[in-house]
C-alpha cells in the first residue's frame, strides 16, 4: 500500500532546537545526535537519491506525512484527526463531545493562536509541504526510468500544491517555501500574499495533471492521479469563484469514465472499499498495527463512549446537522446512529453520533480505524459541476440538475430499492438551485472535512453557526481565517498575524 514508509524522518519547524529534516532508509539516528554531527544542515544526501527505488521512497514518505506521520510530534499526519475535527468543530456540524480546551474553544468560536490543533495542522503540512520539496529537488538529477520519474515527480507536485491550498483557505497568505529545508533563514520568511500562493497551487496541480496516469493497479492503488489533480484545480478555482474553469475541470474528470457514484452511499465507507471507483483521491490508513498511528481516529473520536469500545464522544455532530435529513435518506442513517443492539440484545441508545465511518462487519471491536480518509469524491466532482453550470449559464442547465439528480436518486436507494423521498429536482431557478446544491452538499459530506471551507466559500458561516449552536457568535471579520499559530510567530517574528487574533 502506498502509504506506508520505512523512511525515518524528523522535521518540525517549531524551534531553532529544530532537526530540519534527516531522509534516510532504514537508519534511526536521533534527532539530537544529528545535530551534533552537523547542526546548520542535516539533509543527508550521499548514500540516498540514487535509484529508483530511493525515489519511490522519497515520495512514498510524503504520502506517510499524509496519514500515519509515525514519526510526527502530534502522533500523525495532516489528515490523521486534527484537520477534520477542525472543520466539523468550527461549522454548524460538529461540536465538542467533551471538556477538552482545543475542542471546546473551536465549538464555541473561542480559539486563538495557541489552539493546538490548528497549530498541528499548520505543522504537519509544512512538514509534508518540505518532504515535497526534497522529492522536487532530488529525483531528476537521478539516473531512472524517464516514466516513472516523472510521474513521481508528479505525485510530488500534488501533494505540495494540495498542502500550499489548505494552508491558503485556513489561514490566508502563507510564506512559500519551494526549496528543501537545510538551514535557519526559513526563521525570518515573511508570508506571500494569497495570490501568490494560489499562482503556486495552480502551477503545481497542473504540473501533476499533466505527468499523472489516470488510474494504477496492485500495490500503487491510492497514488494521487490526473483526475484528482483535475478535480483539485476545480476546487481551486471554485474557491476563487472562477466557474468557468470549474466546469472545464469537472468536465475533463467527468469525461475520463474512471469515476463513478457507487450504487449504495452505505457501501462508500465499508473498509473493504477503500479503494472504490468513487474515490478521486484519499488519504490511506489500515488495520494492520504493523506501525504506532497506521490506523484512523474516526472509531476513537466520534463513535459514542457508551459503546465501551475504543470510543470516546470526543467530538459528535449539532443537531441541527442530524436534523438536517429527512429520515429516509439513506445518507442519515448511514451517517447517523442514537442506538446500537449488541450481541447479547442490549439495546445502548445515546445522543446523536457519527457512525458513517465504522465497519462493524470489518472491525466489530472498534479498536482501530481502518476506512481512509477521502479528500476527495466524485459526488463533489458533480456537485462541482453542478454549482458552476448554474453560475455561468445564469440558471441551471439540463446537465447540472441531472449532476445533482444524480446524488438525490443515490441517496434514496436502501440497498435494495429507491425510497419515496428526494425527487429529483425540475424547475428550480438560479438562486434555489444554488440553495439546493448547498444543501446537498451539506448532506452528502458530513464529517469529511468540507463544511467549514464550504461555508466561508458561500458567505454563511455567521447564519449557519449561529442557527445550529445559538450560544456561539461568529465574528466575520475574523473567523474566516484561523489564527497564525502563536508558537511560529515566536520563532519567527515576520509572519503578521490575522486580523482580530
Amino acid at each position: 500500500m502506498v502509504h506506508r514508509s520505512h523512511i525515518v524522518y524528523f522535521s518540525s519547524l517549531r524551534s531553532k532546537a529544530t532537526c530540519l529534516l534527516l531522509l534516510m532508509a532504514f537508519i534511526d539516528l536521533s534527532c539530537s545526535k544529528a545535530l551534533e554531527e552537523e547542526p546548520k544542515s542535516l539533509l543527508t544526501e550521499k548514500a540516498f537519491y540514487i535509484t529508483a527505488s530511493d525515489a519511490v521512497l522519497a515520495v512514498n514518505a510524503a504520502y506517510d506525512h499524509l496519514g500515519g506521520g509515525t514519526s510526527n510530534s502530534d502522533f500523525g499526519g495532516v489528515y490523521f484527526n486534527n484537520y477534520w475535527v477542525v472543520q466539523a468543530l468550527t461549522s454548524d456540524n460538529g461540536k465538542a463531545g467533551h471538556q477538552e480546551a482545543n475542542t471546546v474553544q473551536l465549538s464555541e468560536f473561542r480559539h486563538d493562536a495557541s489552539n493546538q490543533f490548528v497549530q498541528d495542522v499548520w505543522e504537519d503540512a509544512y512538514k509534508t509541504i518540505n518532504v515535497a520539496n526534497i522529492a522536487i529537488a532530488k529525483i531528476p538529477d537521478i539516473d531512472m526510468e524517464e516514466g516513472l520519474q516523472s510521474r513521481l515527480m508528479g505525485e510530488a507536485f500534488f501533494i505540495r500544491g494540495l498542502m500550499y491550498f489548505e494552508l491558503v483557505r485556513m489561514f490566508g497568505g502563507v510564506p512559500l517555501l519551494l526549496n528543501p529545508t537545510e538551514d535557519l533563514g526559513i526563521l525570518s520568511i515573511e508570508r506571500n500574499t494569497s495570490d501568490e500562493v494560489y499562482q503556486l497551487i495552480i502551477a503545481d496541480f497542473k504540473e501533476a495533471e499533466s505527468r499523472l496516469p489516470q488510474k494504477y493497479t496492485g500495490a500503487d492503488l491510492g497514488r494521487a492521479t490526473t483526475g484528482a489533480a483535475s478535480a483539485y484545480l476545480a476546487k481551486v478555482y471554485l474557491t476563487q469563484k472562477d466557474y468557468q474553469s470549474v466546469l472545464g475541470q469537472c468536465a475533463r474528470v467527468m469525461e475520463m469514465g474512471v469515476f463513478r457514484l457507487l450504487d449504495d452511499y452505505a457501501d462508500v465507507f465499508k473498509v473493504a472499499n477503500n479503494f472504490n471507483d468513487e474515490v478521486v483521491f484519499a488519504t490511506g490508513f489500515t488495520f494492520n498495527n504493523d506501525a504506532i498511528w497506521e490506523t484512523s481516529q474516526f472509531n476513537v473520536r466520534a463513535l459514542p463512549l457508551a459503546l465501551n469500545r475504543n470510543s470516546n464522544s470526543w467530538e459528535i455532530p449539532t443537531l441541527d446537522a442530524y436534523n438536517s435529513y429527512n429520515e429516509l435518506d439513506r445518507r442519515w442513517e448511514v451517517t447517523f446512529s442514537t442506538s446500537f443492539l449488541e450481541s447479547d440484545g442490549t439495546v445502548l441508545t445515546f445522543e446523536p453520533h457519527i457512525f458513517k465511518y465504522w465497519d462493524p462487519e470489518a472491525e466489530p471491536s472498534a479498536s482501530s480505524g481502518g476506512n481512509d480518509f477521502f479528500n476527495m469524491r466524485y459526488a463533489d466532482v458533480l456537485l462541482m459541476y453542478a454549482e458552476a453550470s448554474n453560475e455561468v449559464n445564469g440558471g441551471a442547465t439540463a446537465e447540472a440538475f441531472e449532476a445533482v439528480n444524480r446524488i438525490r436518486r443515490r441517496a434514496r436507494y436502501d440497498g435494495t430499492m429507491e425510497r419515496n423521498v428526494l425527487p429529483d429536482l425540475t424547475g428550480l431557478d438560479q438562486s434555489a438551485f444554488r440553495q439546493a446544491v448547498w444543501l446537498e452538499r451539506r448532506r452528502e459530506f458530513v464529517w469529511e472535512g468540507h463544511r467549514w471551507f464550504d461555508l466561508v466559500r458561500q458567505g454563511n458561516l455567521k447564519e449557519r453557526v449561529e442557527i445550529a449552536k445559538p450560544e456561539v457568535n461568529v465574528d466575520e471579520s475574523k473567523h474566516v481565517l484561523f489564527a497564525i499559530p502563536q508558537r511560529e510567530r515566536d520563532i519567527n517574528p515576520n509572519l503578521n498575524q490575522n486580523p482580530g487574533y
